[in-house]
């Protein structure tokens, strides 16, 4: 049997309202109550209702699809975010578009080209591009370019000459908290592993520890800090060079979660044993709560961060006032891998 099509008046008489309210609803108006909204969007999951997306953008010029791009969706700091973020949109009714540039910026402009032909309503963009502190001139062009058809929210970053909106975590904030707890541990030796020079959160990291070490008067070594990049291997790779200096640190600060979880396998690969170190990560990612030792880590507030990201996107959309710039509180979570030097 053919399926009947469903209609904004089969729509309205289960929810009880008018017709027009439910058009109302499609096209996101303000003049529709939010109780009546979530009623009405209730019944059109219940009744299986899809508008044509195509004929409802043509004729509110809205597509409610948001671009999304990341440079690695195996990387859970990356996920989480756009977890947060893709639940909270659909709530609003918008459709998240996620795009994985795999760290390529031949990929990154392809998405950003396609995006911007589908006529999304605005780009959230992770990670590549934004975080080079010298990105070439032609990936700027591009930018630029497109954010004269599509409005650009970047995310941990940003690109000069862009004009964007930016919601940032206040990684700044995150290291002086990570120095604040090893120096109340007893820890006068503190090194950082990971990450790479020219990219804006590591730079960002690398600077506030020196400024941090020089607060407490305590020596910053050139030798324990090792830029490796900032994946399991990565961490293990630069643990296995901090192992052969003629001197060793009491904590090490992984520039994220995996590259400590890579320094912990090789501790565990070289018979060192664990209890030799503090070690604290950066993200609070899902499994630094049930490693051994569970780790100590900033966690990004990524309730938060997916929140206002949203809401940063609802008032674009909107044509509402937006704040350039929003910073997002970090706070450490302290677990067993910060053990007292004292």
């Amino acid at each position: 049997m053919k399926k009947k099509n469903i209609t904004i008046y089969d729509v309205a008489k289960v929810a009880n309202v008018s017709p027009t309210t439910v058009s109302r609803v499609l096209t996101r108006s303000p003049l529709v109550k939010e109780s009546t909204r979530r009623r009405v969007l209730g019944k059109m999951e219940e009744l299986d209702f899809s508008p044509n997306e195509a004929a409802r953008s043509l004729t509110t010029n809205q597509t409610n699809m948001i671009g999304f791009i990341l440079p690695d969706i195996t990387n859970p700091f990356f996920s989480q975010t756009y977890i947060d973020v893709e639940t909270k949109a659909r709530e609003k009714g918008y459709t998240v578009l996620l795009r994985n540039s795999m760290s390529r910026s031949e990929m990154e402009s392809a998405h950003l080209r396609e995006l911007a032909e589908r006529r999304v309503e605005c780009i959230v963009f992770m990670g590549g591009r934004i975080n080079k502190v010298n990105p070439p001139i032609k990936e700027i062009e591009e930018m630029l370019e497109v954010i004269k058809k599509v409005p650009i929210i970047m995310v941990n970053g940003e690109m000069k000459g862009i004009d964007s909106h930016i919601i940032r975590t206040d990684e700044e904030e995150g290291i002086r908290s990570i120095v604040s707890h090893l120096v109340s541990q007893g820890h006068k030796k503190i090194s950082m592993i990971g990450g790479a020079k020219g990219i804006s959160s590591t730079d960002i990291k690398v600077e506030t520890l020196q400024k941090e070490l020089k607060k407490y008067h305590l020596d910053y070594n050139d030798n324990w800090q090792i830029y490796s990049g900032f994946g399991i291997e990565d961490g293990r790779e630069a643990m296995e060079q901090l192992l052969l200096e003629d001197s060793h640190p009491t904590a090490i600060i992984g520039i994220n979660d995996m590259v400590i979880y890579g320094a912990l396998k090789e501790c565990r690969e070289q018979n060192v044993p664990i209890s030799n170190f503090s070690f604290v990560g950066f993200d609070d990612i899902f499994p630094s709560d049930i490693v051994h030792p569970s780790l100590t880590s900033v966690n990004h507030n990524y309730d938060l961060l997916g929140t206002e990201i949203v809401q940063s996107l609802s008032k674009i959309i909107e044509k509402e006032h937006l704040e350039k710039e929003i910073l997002i509180d970090t706070r450490l979570i302290i677990r067993e891998s910060s053990q007292s030097k004292l």
